[in-house]
């Protein structure tokens, strides 16, 4: 063996050594450079989400609106639009703040509705602010019928949050699922709101009449704009 070929296993352990070395240095060097890099992707990733749902809500917000233009347009009533700025939402009162008040024409007792059916009424009402009671609140009452039936009752909310149907004739057969409709009449809604569905009826505990539970038809919990109904010019 000549000197080079036992030199060779020396020169190829020290090149190994120094190419080793030379890529630990490479990625020390590198390291600040790869985590700003992985903190500004970061950054444009959640700047892109955000866009996306920020997108997302105007879209969905403008269906709303159309939706609410649309039904003001067809509407028999004349409807005062207004945005929810409150929610009390508890045991002991089922309420919500809207934007609009006395100078916009509000008055304690007008009816609150969305192109779904019915909201509640006008409990309050302050100058530029008003509160509302929702269906399922306990001071809520309505007179209500079941359609297709016909069957008349009363519509009422309840300490628990519900809003039941109430004084149904005990030979009454309700059928799960009906439409329940506001009576109109001298109620303060107008005729044929939609108030929820039927649920399966039983026997009150007086024993005098059946009562159901209603699935309200608006969820009040996520509603952002309203129309209050002013059902002639003259009110």
């Amino acid at each position: 063996m000549n000197v080079v070929e036992g030199l060779k296993p020396v020169f190829e352990g020290f090149q190994a050594g120094r190419i080793g070395f030379q890529r630990l240095l490479f990625g020390f060097l590198k390291g600040p450079f790869l985590l700003e890099e992985d903190r500004r992707l970061r950054n444009q990733l959640a700047a892109a989400a955000a866009h996306e749902e920020t997108h997302r809500q105007l879209s969905q917000e403008n269906e709303r609106l159309r939706a609410l233009i649309g039904f003001r347009k067809r509407s028999p009533w004349v409807l005062i639009p207004a945005e929810v700025i409150g929610h009390e939402l508890n045991l002991w009162s089922r309420t919500l703040l809207v934007d609009k008040g006395a100078r916009d024409g509000l008055k304690s007792g007008m009816a609150v509705i969305t192109e779904v059916g019915l909201v509640g009424r006008v409990s309050e009402v302050g100058p530029s602010a008003s509160r509302v009671i929702l269906t399922t609140d306990s001071h809520f009452r309505v007179a209500a019928t079941l359609s297709p039936s016909r069957i008349s009752g009363l519509a009422t909310g309840t300490s628990s949050g519900e809003c039941l149907l109430t004084y149904l004739p005990l030979n009454a057969e309700i059928k799960e699922g009906e439409k329940v409709l506001t009576s109109g009449g001298r109620s303060f809604c107008p005729d044929g709101v939609l108030i929820g569905s039927a649920g399966k009826a039983r026997i009150d505990a007086s024993n005098m009449f059946l009562i159901s539970r209603i699935r309200p038809a608006v969820q009040a919990g996520s509603l952002e704009e309203i129309l209050i109904v002013r059902q002639n010019d003259s009110e």
